[in-house]
């Protein structure tokens, strides 16, 4: 395994996938109201936000979690797998090529990607028969919502997943998935803070780390995620709020005040480009998500050590993840089971991590594992989402339509400036 060198001539599809996710979750705050995210049931979200439902289907939250409706049977014990292609449905560049390449070798089989940009149109598609997946990667609670109301997903029999209890604890019933009847997670992730450890010194961070981005000794060195909930639930979580889906008007109105004098004092970058911009130097601190730091390595000028890289992970923070999940009329149900069984094995799981970047959602993946195999640099380990971490985490969930104006206000507010 390579040592914080990235995929060679993969880096500019790392790039590529990286920039197609992050806009798809940026456009999916802009045009739903929020992203779907999760931390476990024990996961604090304060308690304001209101029930959701779409195409009619409630959406789980942590402090309702949901049992989805199940209109068939799970597939039989000890059926053999099937023989010609597997069909999947994914991100661009999601799943790494040789780990895919050792799953055909192994089964016996093939495997054939399409490839979807944003999760509404691989739900349209979906829905009208134009992607006719066995097996769909990288889906979010929200998506989950609309594929189960349209009667597209088949129950899992976990006897073909045993390496289901891999699976970081808080994951094995979310709040979305109660008893993961459709779900096991993929990766999974945290908001805190990226900087460049060879100009900012980690203990900095000691007190109220949130405030360093309010440094005006930073000003023209900073970045901020463009999400309005991301970067507004800061702010908040900054004053000592812990709800990430608050409906109070006085304490949004409070956190796009506070962004606006981040602004003044710091002129921050509004962007989803920290994996590059801190490592080619352009910015001393950034906002962003945790995964983006692993993925930031692939992006250091030959001969940069990794240990310029650092993050930190705010006790009071946000937690997500996305998962896999199979489809009603998969053709090869089997090896679908079979696929999400291999991504959940601890070896193929650090495989994938290599390529994709992101985190695997396994407590087998721990902290000693990824330093002592030199996935990453100690420099980063604040960046891994330990189990620990998520299960504090706070969640995000979509917002009544009246709610989510008023954060979107103050964010136009903070973005016009």
């Amino acid at each position: 395994m390579a040592k914080f060198s990235g995929r060679g001539n993969q880096q500019t599809k790392v790039g590529a996938m990286t920039m197609r996710r992050r806009d798809f979750l940026r456009n999916l705050v802009i045009t739903t109201g929020g992203i779907s995210v999760g931390g476990s049931l024990l996961a604090a979200c304060g308690g304001t936000s209101s029930s959701t439902t779409v195409d009619g289907l409630a959406i789980g939250t942590p402090e309702n979690p949901i049992k989805l409706p199940v209109t068939t049977d799970a597939i039989a014990d000890g059926m053999a797998s099937e023989s010609g292609t597997l069909e999947i449905l994914n991100w661009a560049d999601y799943a790494n090529p040789e780990s895919i390449a050792i799953f055909e070798k192994q089964f016996g089989c093939k495997v054939s990607t399409s490839i979807y940009d944003t999760e509404e149109a691989a739900i349209a598609k979906l829905r009208n028969g134009t992607f006719k997946p066995d097996l769909i990667l990288g889906m979010t609670d929200t998506g989950l919502a609309k594929l189960v109301a349209a009667d597209l997903l088949q129950p899992l029999n976990k006897s073909y997943i045993p390496n289901f209890g891999n699976v970081i604890k808080g994951l094995q019933n979310p709040y979305y998935d109660l008893g993961s009847q459709y779900t096991v997670p993929y990766f999974i992730y945290g908001n805190g803070i990226g900087y460049r450890a060879d100009r900012i010194d980690k203990n900095a961070f000691a007190k109220n780390g949130y405030d360093m981005l309010w440094d005006a000794q930073y000003s023209g060195k900073l970045g901020v995620l463009d999400s309005y909930r991301d970067t507004l639930a800061m702010a908040m979580f900054r004053a000592g709020v812990k709800d990430a889906n608050t409906s109070d008007a006085a304490i949004i109105t409070k956190a796009g005040e506070d962004l606006i004098s981040l602004r003044e004092a710091t002129n921050p970058k509004v962007d989803i480009l920290a994996y590059t911009e801190m490592p080619a130097g352009n910015r001393d601190i950034n906002f962003t998500w945790s995964g983006d730091l692993f993925t930031a390595l692939q992006y250091l000028p030959e001969g940069v050590s990794p240990d310029v890289l650092g993050f930190w992970y705010p006790e009071t923070t946000v937690a997500k993840n996305d998962f896999m999940c199979i489809t009603k009329n998969a053709k090869s149900p089997v090896l679908a089971h079979q696929l999400i069984n291999f991504l959940s094995d601890t070896d193929n799981a650090m495989l994938n991590r290599e390529y994709v970047g992101y985190q695997p959602a396994l407590e087998s993946i721990t902290v000693d594992l990824l330093i002592s195999t030199g996935t990453i640099p100690e420099s980063l380990i604040d960046a891994l989402v330990t189990p620990e971490k998520y299960e504090s985490g706070l969640a995000q969930v979509l917002l009544e339509p009246a709610v989510d104006a008023l954060w979107l206000e103050q964010w136009t507010a903070f973005t016009a400036g």
